[in-house]
Formats: structure tokens, sequence, C-alpha cells
């Protein structure tokens, strides 16, 4: 139980740090009190003063009464809608704000976060976040805080008019309430195992929807949707135990509440029968009494949905206090536009603890060379991409551009000075313009333009139906692989960095559009320090050095006819393409491949 009391007070210490900030959601608050009291106080004033009078045949007093009456009511009728006005102005300006808060959190997060955690998952939960927050603070509003005056205003009004009454009813509410608590905590297991079934499910079916190409083209539809299938039994009958269980627990709540009702009528009769109270404090009783159960029932019914809104509230947590590995510095350097140095000493690094990918690896690149890097699967070329850009940060060394390590600067300036294109083309379901404007939101139409020429895309983005204003798809898949490759490299293009990442950059063109790539590398890397890594050597070969990774180390450095004279590593692999016409599935057999 008291766990359970720990998850609200998570919650609802962070409702009142976002949504209690607001004025004008504290003052809705306020005014629904102000209606609630005047309900529960009020009227039922307004009525007992009617009856006492009509009984003494005081009819002008009655009158009063009714008059009161009236007048309360109106008052009720005036304030209730402009509560829920005043209360959606701030709810809506924190939801706002939470949700920028929320994402701003996530995007930051660690890429081994993303990589660990299904889209469709984290984007349902940033969904239910943000919208079970403001749905909690309306409930809290205008039922639960509704429920629990309906409990305490009666009690204290039974309490004032007959203390030996009101204890009796303070005790029996007391032991209801703690049966309800205690019913909701052994519901939430089941309630959990629930939400766990349906988050994996989701995750599945938008992993699906992701790979519907591979799904088909692979025939698959059957076992997926047969996958999905099971999935959503196991999730009704997870449905089907919780409910069990609450019918159970409903069961006794039910004769928990005719005996709390049978006990308080029964002492109300006794009371009256030995003159301890009057009729009129006999019908104030029962009528409150009536009311106590009536907002007993309905917090039995409300702690249902109340807990499945908070559970959706918890996982947010993990975001809003997850500690990130990669950090801003508290006092960063400022990097201004840097020349393109770039020095790597003695760096050692493990994805996993005892593993190292990279072990004592050194790296120095004047500003301007071009740098090729050459190595077999897992060697840690791609590696070295994601700690120069911050992605991952050395266990061991440092990774410095232009003499500042790059622990010292934020992400973003690091990252603003690097023009990157990784393996796998990243595109927006976007037009081609918005996408290559990612490295440039300022840019103009012109500069678009001039950037996919340079990466020989404007061809056939002419081609399209609406230009460079065509819509590519989910991930580009409006595009061919080659097509996409070229959008990539057209927003690198377009950034202007002094230093330029192309990580398989080329792996998705055919031969002839990689030679066009390859032609106007001058162009594209002119005045630019250049790491490539390709696995088609041939792209490499007229960099101004090639390094070759092997186990985590650089083996070799040199120029191509230098390495070729070496009669080394890069020289195998060389002769090993040469060997086999330089095509991709013997690439990919001898061993070069998307790398760590």
């Amino acid at each position: 139980m008291f766990r359970g009391l720990t998850k609200y007070s998570q919650v609802y210490s962070h409702l009142w740090q976002t949504y209690g900030s607001s004025w004008q959601v504290r003052l809705s608050f306020t005014m629904h009190l102000m209606t609630r009291i005047g309900k529960l106080v009020g009227l039922p004033i307004a009525l007992s003063i009617i009856i006492t009078e009509l009984s003494k045949q005081h009819y002008s007093n009655a009158y009063a009464g009714v008059a009161f009456f009236v007048g309360i009511s109106l008052l009720i009728g005036i304030i209730t809608p402009l509560t829920r006005y005043v209360g959606m102005l701030g709810e809506n300006k924190i939801y706002d704000r939470s949700t920028t808060e929320y994402f701003s959190r996530l995007v930051e997060a660690d890429l081994d976060y993303f990589h660990s955690n299904l889209a469709g998952y984290l984007t349902t939960a940033t969904r239910q976040y943000v919208d079970s927050c403001v749905q909690l603070v309306r409930a809290l509003r205008d039922r639960y805080m509704t429920t629990l005056l309906g409990v305490l205003f009666p009690l204290v009004v039974i309490m004032w008019l007959d203390v030996w009454l009101g204890l009796v009813a303070l005790g029996l509410s007391v032991i209801q309430g703690a049966y309800l608590i205690w019913a909701s905590n052994a519901i939430t297991p089941f309630r959990s195992s629930a939400r766990e079934l349906y988050k994996e499910n989701s995750g599945r079916m938008a992993d699906v929807i992701s790979n519907i190409l591979a799904v088909r083209s692979n025939a698959q539809e059957a076992t997926y949707i047969k996958k999905v299938s099971t999935g959503a039994v196991n999730e009704a009958n997870a449905f089907k135990q919780r409910y069990t269980k609450q019918a159970k627990l409903t069961a006794v709540r039910e004769f928990i509440t005719v005996g709390f009702f049978m006990v308080l009528l029964w002492l109300t009769v006794a009371r009256m029968s030995s003159g301890a109270i009057t009729i009129t404090t006999a019908i104030i009783v029962v009528t409150y009494t009536t009311t106590i159960l009536t907002a007993l029932y309905s917090l039995s019914e409300d702690l249902d949905a109340h807990d499945d809104l908070v559970d959706k509230v918890i996982p947010a947590f993990e975001i809003l206090n997850r500690q990130n590995v990669v950090n801003n510095p508290a006092h960063p350097k400022k990097l201004g536009r840097v020349k393109g140095k770039i020095e790597m000493s003695d760096v050692s690094f493990a994805y996993d603890v005892g593993q190292n990918v990279l072990e004592g690896f050194s790296l120095r690149i004047p500003a301007g060379q071009k740098v090729g890097v050459v190595g077999l699967s897992g060697a840690g070329k791609s590696t070295l991409t994601k700690l120069l850009l911050r992605f991952n940060d050395v266990t061991d060394g440092s990774v410095r551009i232009d003499g500042i390590d790059v622990r010292d600067v934020t992400q973003t300036d690091l990252r603003r000075q690097v023009a990157y294109v990784p393996q796998e083309p990243l595109l927006f379901h976007a037009t081609v313009k918005e996408n290559v404007l990612l490295s440039d939101p300022k840019a103009t139409d012109a500069d678009v333009r001039r950037a996919l020429k340079q990466a020989h895309a404007l061809p056939f983005v002419e081609k399209l139906p609406d230009g460079i204003d065509s819509i590519v798809g989910e991930r580009g898949v409006k595009l061919s692989g080659g097509q996409k490759q070229r959008v990539a490299i057209a927003r690198a293009v377009l950034r202007q960095a002094p230093v330029i990442i192309l990580d398989e950059a080329t792996s998705a063109l055919d031969s002839e559009s990689e030679q066009i790539i390859k032609d106007s590398f001058a162009e594209i890397l002119k005045n630019k320090t250049a790491i490539v890594i390709a696995h088609r050597l041939s792209t490499l070969s007229e960099m101004d050095r090639i390094v070759v990774v092997e186990k985590g180390r650089c083996i070799e450095d040199g120029t191509h006819a230098e390495l070729l004279a070496i009669g080394g590593v890069y020289a195998g692999l060389w002769n090993r393409q040469l060997r086999h016409g330089d095509e991709p599935s013997a690439v990919a057999d001898a061993g070069l491949v998307a790398d760590v």
C-alpha cells in the first residue's frame, strides 16, 4: 500500500510543480470548491429551512428559504462554466510547456536510449504522459475533489449535529476508504501486466509498419499478422484476469457499503427514538449518509480510471529524471568556426564493459586533409565518427578539434561544425527541400538547388511531381536507395561545415552514380577536413591519406600508392576487390560491410 502511495506522491508532486504553477488552474480549483460548498452546504441548509418552516406553517419564512435555494442554484450555474473556461486557459499553457519540456528531454537523451526502445513505444509514452497529466488535473478538479468533498463535508455536518453518529460515520468511512485503496493496489500487478503487453504489441505493430517492404518482399504478412494476433490474445487474457479480480473485489466492496448504510441508519433511528436528535437532524443525517455512500461509490469507480492515468504518467519520469552519459559541460568553451584539425589521442572505447571496440587508437588529421578509413566489419570505423560527433564519449584518451577537447564544448556547437552522412540515409516524411534544409533552415531555394546539383541529385528531383517540394514519404520510401543517399549528401553539402564525415555514404549507389559522386568529391570536399568510410576502395583511392583499422587500432597509414607498395592489409583487400570485379556482393563476402 505504501509503495502505491509513493507513486501517487511522485505524480501529484509533479502536477503541482507544473499545473499548480498556473494561477488560472489554481483559480479554477477555488471556483469549483465554491460551487461544491454551495451544493453540499448551501442547498441542504436551504432545503432544511423550507421543510422546517413548512412544518411550523411559517410560509413567509419558507418562501425566503426558496429564494435562498434559487439564489445559490443560480450562482452555481454561473460559476460552473466559468470554472472550466478559466481552467482550460491555464491547462493549455502548461500542456504546451510540458509537451515541449518532455520532448526536449527525450530528443536530448543518449542515442543508446533510442536504440534500446521501440520508436512506437516512445511516441505512445510521450502522448500518454502529456494527455494523462491534463486529464488527471481535470479529473482532480471536476470529479475527485467533488467526491472527496462529498465525503468530508457530510461527515463534518453529521459530527456537528450529533457527535456519536459523526464518529460512527467517520469510522465506517475510514474502513471503506482503506479497503478501496487496498483493492486498487491489489489490481496494480494486473494493470501493469496489461500495460506491458499493450506496449509490446504496439511496438510490434509499429515495427511491422516501418518495415512493411521487408515483410511483403519476404511474403511474411501472415506471420506478423499471427504475431500481432497472439499479442492481442495475450492482452485480452490480461484484461480478463484484471477484471475478474476487480469483480471479486467489487463484490466485497458492496457488502461493506450495505453494512455501512445499515449501521448508520439503525443508529439514526435509535438516536431519534431515544429523543437524542430531532426529525430535522434525522433527515439531514439520512440525506448526508446517502451523499457519503454515493461519493464512496464514485470513488471506487474513479480509483481504477485514476490509477490508469497515474500509471501512464509514471514512465515519463524515466526521461524527466534520466541522467545522460553524454552531457554538456557546466562551463562550456565557445567553439567558433573551426579550421578542422582533428586529433584522437590514445582513444579507448567500449559499448559493453570489458569489450573495447577501440583501444589506444591515435589519429591526427591536419585541417583540410581528406582521410579514407578502411577496415573489416566491427573494426571500429563508424565508432570513430560517433566519438568525434560525441554521440558517445571516450572511455580513455581524448578527441580534439582545433586543439579543444570535444567534451569541453556543447554538443550543439560541436555538431554545427560537422556535416555528417551516415550509412543509412535519414529522411523525414517531408519535401525534398525540407529534408535538405535540415542542415541549414535559413538557406534559400537557390542554395538548396545548388546543393542538390553538387550531390548530383537535382536532375531526378526536378522530374518529381512537385520538384523540390515533392514529399519523399516516411524515411524517404518514395525514393530509391541511391536517390535517398544523394539527398542526404546534398544536406551535408548545404551545411558548408569545415568538417565532413561520409560513413558509407555511397554504399546505396550503383557504380555509375558512385563514380559521379566520386568525381564531384573534389568540389564537395574542397577546403574541408574529410573522413570518408567506404566499402569500395576505389572510392578512397584519391584521398590524401588512407588509414586501415583493425581490432580498434590503426595498423596502416599512407596514400593509396604507399599502402599498395607496402603489400599489407590494404593491398590484400584492394587485390581481392579487383579479382571480384568490384562487385558489392563480393565486397560483402570480403567483410567490408556496415561497421560498428
